[in-house]
């Protein structure tokens, strides 16, 4: 499985009928058949484990089983259990994860206490991670990268409709990605943070439009179940906030 997240490449790819493969290319540039966006929020391990416990002693391709580990103990330890990460090893959670409202009421107190502890005034931004770019029967997955959040499905949106020959940035986080089209095809580039982009994939338009629409779905349902579990203090303004919180302003 090819899976791009904050660790870069973390599998290779096995190309086959779906590559498109120009003479000393390389790599291919893979056609994305079936495309899926999945919401995702970062759960950062620092800012839920115990003072106490320590980081693996090694990378995390060197240990992926012990990173692994230390995110689900570190959430543990601030009583967050029962979320899965979009892949193993990953510390992005599906918004689709929060059925347990109190799961959910827990993870936004840890969050707020952060910024309490900051000496931060609440900013009530879009929550961090964005959106993952998922192809099952490519096995792709390209996750948001550092500085991504919610709010970047606006840049979905925007690379949705795009229709020229240049590369056009598709602000994901650094490094990101960037966006040109091909027709019938959009081409995504690899992450990239300064170098030039190199094409990478293709996908139809059309479903990438499908696969924004799900998403923006989703997130209003994220938004519905934030409110509820918003500090009292804050119940006047709490579906503005929530909103927000979900990437789609207010």
């Amino acid at each position: 499985m090819e899976i791009w997240s904050r660790y870069g490449l973390s599998r290779p790819f096995e190309s086959g009928s779906n590559s498109v493969c120009g003479k000393n290319t390389v790599p291919c540039i893979v056609v994305l058949q079936d495309v899926e966006l999945i919401p995702v929020v970062e759960l950062e391990p620092t800012a839920f484990g115990a003072s106490g416990r320590s980081l693996p002693s090694g990378t995390y391709q060197e240990m992926p089983e012990e990173w692994y580990r230390y995110w689900l103990e570190s959430l543990a330890d601030s009583r967050v259990t029962g979320l899965m990460p979009i892949q193993r090893g990953s510390w992005h959670v599906p918004t689709s994860e929060f059925t347990d409202t109190a799961v959910l009421k827990r993870v936004l107190e840890v969050i707020f206490q952060t910024w309490l502890e900051k000496e931060l005034e609440p900013t009530w931004g879009p929550l961090l991670g964005g959106l993952a770019l998922r192809c099952q029967s490519q096995n792709v997955l390209i996750e948001p990268t550092c500085c991504g959040d919610l709010a970047n499905i606006a840049y979905w949106r925007e690379a949705a409709g795009y229709r020229q020959a240049e590369w056009h940035p598709l602000w994901i986080g650094h490094p990101s990605l960037s966006v040109m089209y091909r027709a019938p095809r959009l081409i995504l580039s690899s992450p990239h943070d300064g170098e030039l982009p190199t094409a990478r994939w293709a996908v139809c338009p059309d479903r990438l439009k499908v696969a924004v629409a799900s998403a923006q779905i989703e997130l209003k349902q994220f938004a519905e179940q934030i409110t509820p579990v918003l500090p009292p203090a804050y119940a006047a303004n709490a579906r503005e906030i929530s909103r927000t919180m979900a990437g789609l302003g207010q």
